[in-house]
C-alpha cells in the first residue's frame, strides 16, 4: 500500500464535495472505467468517496467529529514519529529535513507539496514502517483540509517558524524538544484544520 502512487483524492487535488463521474475520471488518470469503478469502491471503503446527496458519489466532506478524531490520533502519533526521527534519523535525513523546511513560502502556493515532502522524509526517517502507515492514513484524510489551511492568511509564516524551531531541536538530537514542538504544531494545526473545514462545508452547502 505504501508503494502506490497516491490518487487525486489523497493528494487533495479533488476538493471535498466535488461530484464525481467515470468520464472525467477516466480522463483524469489514464485507466479504464472498469478500473476507475474498482478504484471507487476501494475509496468508499476506505472513507475517502461517499454518496452524493443527489446522486452519485462525491469527495468526502469530514464532519466536525471526525476530524476531531484524526487530530486526536495524529497528536499522540506525530510526536512519536518525530521523537523516533530524532533517534535513528541519518544527518543526511536531518538536512534533508532542513533543505525542505526553507522551501516553504508565506507568500507561495506551492506549500502543500513542500508539507507533503517533509512528512515523507520524517516518516521515512523515523524507521517505523507501522507507523508511517497509520500517519499516512491520516494525513490521506487531511490532505485537502491541509491544502485549504495552508492558503489562510497567516498560517503559514506560523508553520514556517513551528518547523524551524522543530528542526533546531532535531539538529540538537533532542528528542523531547523536539517532540514537544510537535505538539503544538498538532494543536495548531488542528485549530487551523476546523477553520478550513467550516469553509469547505460553506462552500459545499
Amino acid at each position: 500500500m505504501r508503494s502506490r502512487r497516491p490518487t487525486p483524492f489523497q493528494d487533495g487535488a479533488l476538493q471535498p464535495g466535488r461530484r464525481l463521474t467515470e468520464r472525467e475520471l477516466t480522463e483524469l488518470t489514464g485507466v479504464s472505467r472498469t478500473s476507475v469503478r474498482e478504484a471507487l469502491r476501494r475509496l468508499q471503503a476506505e472513507g475517502l468517496v461517499e454518496e452524493s446527496p443527489s446522486r452519485g458519489l462525491r469527495v468526502t466532506i469530514p464532519t466536525a467529529e471526525e476530524v476531531e478524531q484524526i487530530y486526536e490520533i495524529r497528536a499522540e502519533l506525530e510526536p512519536l514519529a518525530v521523537r523516533l526521527f530524532v533517534e535513528r534519523a541519518t544527518q543526511q535525513e536531518v538536512d534533508e529535513l532542513a533543505s525542505v523546511t526553507t522551501e516553504l513560502n508565506p507568500a507561495g502556493d506551492a506549500n502543500k507539496d513542500v508539507l507533503d515532502r517533509f512528512d515523507s522524509v520524517l516518516l521515512a526517517g523515523c524507521r517505523n514502517p507501522m507507523l508511517a502507515e497509520l500517519l499516512g492514513s491520516l494525513y490521506s484524510r487531511i490532505h485537502a483540509l491541509r491544502r485549504i489551511s495552508a492558503a489562510t492568511p497567516g498560517r503559514m509564516t506560523v508553520t514556517k517558524q513551528e518547523y524551524a524551531e522543530l528542526v533546531e531541536a532535531i539538529r540538537r538530537r533532542s528528542a523531547e524538544d523536539a517532540a514537544e514542538v510537535a505538539r503544538r504544531h498538532v494543536s495548531a494545526a488542528r485549530a487551523s484544520a476546523k477553520i478550513a473545514m467550516s469553509l469547505l462545508t460553506r462552500e459545499a452547502d
